[in-house]
C-alpha cells in the first residue's frame, strides 16, 4: 500500500502514466532499479519496499500530492465505469437485450491491466454465451481470470468465482458434466466471503447438485441439496436459487420413492415461484410433480399437471418445459393407447425439439419410437431410434444412446431382422462396455 491508498488503484495509475508518457517498463530501469523490480511494483508481487516505490514514483514525475489527486479522480470514474458494466450486466440477464448490451459494451473502452477489466471480460464472455459461442464465452472467461491473477487485482465481488461458474454452465449445456462438475469446484474453491458482491456461493452449489444429479451421483447430490435445504430460507441470492433447491430435492425424493414428500415439495415449491411470477422454474417443478403422479400410476393427475404447463405457456416462451410436458402426455396417451393423441402430442413435441436442444430431441425421439413401437409400426419406429442414438451421440448423451439402440434391438428382434439386431446388440455391447452404464434416470413410460 502506498500513502495509505487502494494498491490496486495506485498500481493501475502508475502503469497508466507511465504508458502515457510513452515509456516502456525497460526504458525507466537502470542501475538502481531493475526492469523486474518495476514489473513487481506494477504488478503487486514481490516486497517491494515503500522507499523503491517511492523512487519510482519520483521517475513518473509524480509526488504523493498529485498521485493522491490521481488516485481520486481514477475512483470517481471506476465508480461510473463500474455502474455502467452492472446495467450492461443486468441486460445480460434479460434475453431479449443481449445485443443492445454488446453495443453498449464495445463503446466502452478500457485497458487491460484496469481493475474492473476481469468484469469487463467476464461481460464479454456473457455476450458470447447468450448467442452459444461457447468456445469464445469460454476464451473470455478464462482471461478474466488470468488478468485479475496477473495484475493482482482484489478479485472483488467474487469475479474468479462468477467466471469458473460461468464455465461450468458453458460445459453443461454441451453436456460435458465431467467438466461442468471440474470448473465449479473450481469457482468454489476461489470463492471468499470477504470480497462481497453477490451471494454466488448459492447458486453454485446449486449447479454442483444438478450436475451430480446428471451423473447420477445420487448420494453425494443429497447432501448438498440437504444442506442447501436446511438454509434455504436464508440464502441471499435470487429466487431462482430458491426454486432450483426446491426442483432438486423433488427430484431426488422422487428417487428415493419418497412420493408423498416429493408432491408436497412440488406444491410448496409451485406456490412461491406463482406468487413470484417465476415462470420458467414452476414450470419445471410442475412437470416433475407431474412426473411422480405418473409413477404412481394416477395418470388424471398427471395429464392435468402436464396440461396446465401448456395452458400457462400457451406463447411457448419455455420451449424445455413445454417439450417435457408433451413427451409426458405421449407417454400418459400411449399408455391409454390412444394413439392419435399419443402420436399428435409427440409430433408437437419434435417440432419444438427439433428448433431447440439434440438433449430433448433425442428423448422425444425414443418417446415417438416406443409409440410406434407399441403398435407393431416397426418400420417407423427404427428411424426414430436411430435419429434419437445419432442425436444423443452428438449431444454426448451415452446413456440415451444406449437406451435408443435397445429399443432399436427389440425392434429388429421382432421384425426377425437378424443382421440388423446383430449389428446392433454389437453396438449395444461395446458401448456398454466402454462407459459401464447403468440404467438411465428417465421416464418413457408408465
Amino acid at each position: 500500500m502506498v500513502y495509505g491508498l487502494d494498491p490496486h488503484v495506485v498500481r493501475y495509475v502508475m502503469r497508466k502514466v507511465r504508458k502515457e508518457s510513452g515509456y516502456r517498463q525497460e526504458d525507466i530501469a537502470d542501475a538502481t532499479m531493475s526492469y523486474g523490480t518495476i514489473s513487481n511494483i506494477e504488478r503487486g508481487v514481490g516486497n517491494v519496499d515503500v522507499k523503491t516505490v517511492t523512487k519510482y514514483l519520483t521517475k513518473l514525475g509524480l509526488n504523493e500530492a498529485t498521485l493522491k489527486n490521481l488516485v481520486k479522480k481514477e475512483l470517481e470514474r471506476m465508480e461510473e465505469l463500474s455502474f455502467q458494466l452492472q446495467l450492461i450486466e443486468a441486460m445480460l440477464d434479460n434475453n431479449k437485450l443481449v445485443e443492445h448490451a454488446e453495443q453498449l459494451l464495445k463503446s466502452i473502452a478500457i485497458e487491460r491491466y484496469h481493475p474492473l477489466a476481469p468484469f469487463y471480460t467476464y461481460l464479454e464472455g456473457r455476450c458470447f454465451h447468450a448467442k452459444k459461442a461457447y468456445t469464445k464465452a469460454e476464451k473470455h472467461y478464462k482471461l478474466a481470470i488470468r488478468l485479475n491473477n496477473q495484475y493482482k487485482l482484489c478479485s472483488r465481488d467474487n469475479i474468479v468465482s462468477i467466471c469458473y461458474n460461468e464455465l461450468s454452465i458453458c460445459h453443461y449445456v454441451q453436456n460435458n458434466m465431467s467438466k461442468a462438475l471440474h470448473y465449479v469446484e473450481k469457482g468454489l474453491d476461489a470463492y471468499s466471503e470477504r470480497n462481497g458482491g453477490r451471494d454466488v456461493k448459492h447458486p453454485m452449489l446449486c449447479n454442483k447438485a444438478l450436475y451430480l444429479l446428471n451423473m447420477t451421483r445420487f448420494e453425494a447430490a443429497k447432501q448438498i441439496v440437504d444442506e442447501l435445504w436446511a438454509k434455504r430460507f436464508h440464502i441471499r441470492s435470487s429466487l431462482y436459487t430458491l426454486l432450483n433447491i426446491y426442483k432438486y430435492r423433488a427430484i431426488l425424493l422422487r428417487r428415493m420413492e419418497k412420493y408423498s414428500e416429493a408432491i408436497e415439495i412440488c406444491k410448496e415449491g409451485i406456490n412461491i415461484g406463482i406468487c413470484n411470477k417465476i415462470q420458467n422454474r414452476y414450470l419445471d417443478i410442475m412437470n416433475i410433480l407431474g412426473s411422480v403422479y405418473l409413477l404412481q400410476k394416477q395418470c388424471d393427475k398427471a395429464e392435468n399437471c402436464f396440461q396446465m404447463v401448456l395452458n400457462y405457456d400457451y406463447e411457448r416462451n419455455h420451449p424445455r418445459s413445454h417439450i417435457d410436458a408433451l413427451i409426458y402426455l405421449s407417454i400418459i396417451y400411449s399408455h391409454e393407447k390412444n394413439w392419435p393423441k399419443a402420436e399428435q402430442h409427440i409430433d408437437s413435441a419434435l417440432q419444438i425439439a427439433r428448433r431447440a436442444t439434440r438433449n430433448q430431441l433425442s428423448k422425444a425421439l425414443i418417446v415417438a419410437g416406443n409409440i410406434y413401437a407399441a403398435q407393431h409400426k416397426f418400420a417407423e419406429a427404427i428411424p426414430c431410434y436411430q435419429e434419437a442414438e445419432q442425436a444423443a451421440l452428438q449431444a454426448n448423451l451415452p446413456k440415451r444412446q444406449y437406451t435408443a439402440l435397445l429399443q432399436m434391438a427389440k425392434c429388429f428382434d421382432s421384425m426377425k431382422a437378424e443382421t440388423e439386431w446383430k449389428v446392433t446388440i454389437k453396438k449395444l455391447l461395446n458401448l456398454q462396455q466402454k462407459l459401464n452404464l447403468q440404467s438411465e434416470e428417465e421416464i418413457y413410460e408408465v
